[in-house]
């Protein structure tokens, strides 16, 4: 950078600076803002590249949006349909009501385009605060204009090397090796693990559980045992994870899945071949939906504190709304889950 270009950046940065940076005009920095996918790509990039570095904000839209609250929150899920989600969305609904605000509920589906349409959604004052539950947060340019007024707090998962959001989550490691340990009580060495999917960091943390299990047991790991076709936490995971079983050389006598839905639905595809759960081989799960207590036989699972989470989650998110522009302190709350031992383990 040029000392010219230093010395612009020291005072208030303004988008006249950006557009200076980024080599372009200021429409065309408006326009990369309101409407990414519209700009090219080499430009777009450079525009965030110039964000980045100045650390420009749109500050005087931010307080203009603050001035008037819209009473709504957006809670941004990544995707429909999974069950794991019910209880929390009930919990949220009945604190965020109870004062007066509504709940937007998007789903990022991990899909470039959505994630633009809620950064866009976010940035133009359309809700006060945003909860964004087990999902990867996008941490590229979508999110860059995002003014920090606009408190933001994670659910169930954590991003690495980030501290500006609120976190509200379990410990999935600590909760994956409890679960491991008991099912190595019962008389089980060869395990294998159904990884949850790729890039999230509550399979990362689960299999990191399930290989600190086997570690404190002194038992060896075999690699060919960790499966890792799950495209996520959902029953049709868990069915493709039965021609790993079918496949094994040496089948394992128990399984545990990175989430209950994957577990019901590996037992119900292990049906389908007319292998017994637990006769032939025991499996559990993680999370503790409501299937996992109805389903013949009821699952061994660790129980997340849902409930409990969604209702913590949304007061402290309260809290930093009507905070009214004051930063306040990262809050970062870790609750215990609890062993809920079912039918589908049996001693060996």
């Amino acid at each position: 950078m040029s000392d010219d270009e230093i010395a612009s950046i020291a005072r208030t940065v303004t988008i006249q600076d950006v557009a200076r940076l980024a080599g372009v005009s200021t429409a065309t920095v408006s326009r990369a803002l309101a409407l990414p996918d519209r700009v090219a790509e080499a430009t777009r990039e450079a525009v965030f590249s110039a964000i980045r570095e100045t650390g420009y904000t749109p500050n005087a839209a931010a307080r203009s949006l603050r001035a008037k609250a819209t009473r709504m929150v957006l809670v941004l899920l990544p995707g429909l349909g999974n069950s794991f989600f019910t209880p929390v969305l009930d919990a949220l609904e009945e604190v965020f009501s109870s004062k007066g605000y509504g709940v937007l509920v998007g789903y990022a589906r991990q899909s470039r385009s959505r994630e633009t349409h809620y950064a866009r959604l976010i940035r133009g004052g359309q809700v006060d605060g945003v909860l964004v539950i087990t999902g990867n947060v996008p941490r590229d340019e979508e999110f860059v204009a995002i003014p920090e007024s606009v408190p933001i707090s994670l659910m169930f998962s954590d991003i690495p090397g980030t501290d500006q959001f609120s976190v509200f989550d379990v410990d999935n490691r600590l909760a994956s090796a409890t679960l491991v340990r008991h099912l190595i009580a019962e008389g089980h060495s060869r395990i294998a693990h159904i990884v949850g999917p790729e890039g999230s960091l509550e399979s990362h943390e689960r299999l990191a559980g399930f290989r600190d299990a086997h570690a404190g047991a002194g038992l060896a790991l075999d690699e060919s045992l960790v499966w890792r076709g799950a495209g996520n936490f959902d029953f049709v995971s868990g069915d493709r994870a039965v021609s790993d079983y079918l496949a094994a050389g040496a089948r394992p006598t128990a399984v545990f899945a990175a989430a209950d839905e994957i577990a019901l639905g590996f037992m119900r595809g292990l049906k389908n071949h007319g292998v017994s759960v637990p006769g032939d081989v025991s499996v559990a799960g993680f999370d503790d939906t409501e299937y996992a207590e109805h389903y013949d036989p009821a699952l061994t699972t660790m129980r997340q504190p849902r409930t409990e989470l969604g209702r913590l989650a949304a007061h402290d998110l309260l809290r930093r709304m009507m905070a009214k522009g004051e930063t306040l302190p990262r809050t970062h709350l870790r609750l215990p889950c609890e062993l809920i031992i079912r039918e589908s383990v049996r001693r060996l």
